[in-house]
């Protein structure tokens, strides 16, 4: 059992930015990627100006990322991890990352689905401070404890999950192109 503190160190997301950075520049993970998904896919990112010598946080292979605020306390401090080893990826404001002490006794591939985990989330949950809108403290956050398995039994549970997520990839792929078969060949009918 550890604390997430002991687990690793804490970064914020952009500081300092206008609505005229965004649009054009270096790479930055949106709030919804890191909402939406269990991992980062990059082609989603956005795009913000960075200056020479300007001190923002880039985020790195294993980071797990988490959002702030959200309408309603289940939504709060939902997750992401980055699985990608590109470079010069930024983070959105609204978010802060998780850059664990070792990627061997915390494997990435493992994070993303401990961290969406029903026990998880229940945790987070219950640390939601707000009333139109619900924040997440850090203090807190940083304070709860977990069960983090031996990184052999890590990498088991991260390859069966992993294997049943592709599955259901491909059979919700299945329905959609059957869906649209289907709808085709329902115009042709009363053509």
């Amino acid at each position: 059992e550890k604390s997430i503190s002991e687990l690793g160190k804490t970064y914020s997301g952009l500081i300092g930015k206008s609505g005229e950075d965004f649009g054009k520049g270096k790479p930055f993970i949106r709030f919804m990627q890191v909402f939406q998904r269990n991992y980062i896919i990059l082609s989603e990112c956005d795009l913000v100006s960075i200056n020479d010598g300007e001190r923002q946080n880039t985020v790195q292979h294993g980071d797990i990322l988490f959002t702030i605020s959200s309408e309603t306390p289940s939504e709060v401090g939902m997750s992401s991890v980055f699985l990608s080893n590109e470079t010069g990826i930024y983070l959105n404001s609204f978010c802060f990352g998780l850059r664990s002490h070792s990627l061997q006794n915390l494997m990435p591939t493992f994070s993303q689905h401990l961290f969406r985990s029903h026990l998880f989330r229940s945790l987070v949950k219950k640390l939601a401070q707000g009333s139109t809108r619900y924040n997440l403290s850090k203090t807190s956050f940083l304070k709860l404890k977990l069960n983090i398995p031996h990184p052999d039994e890590q990498q088991k549970i991260a390859d069966f999950l992993s294997a049943i997520e592709r599955h259901i990839e491909i059979v919700s792929t299945k329905i959609t192109e059957t869906e649209a078969f289907k709808k085709s060949l329902l115009q042709q009918m009363f053509v």
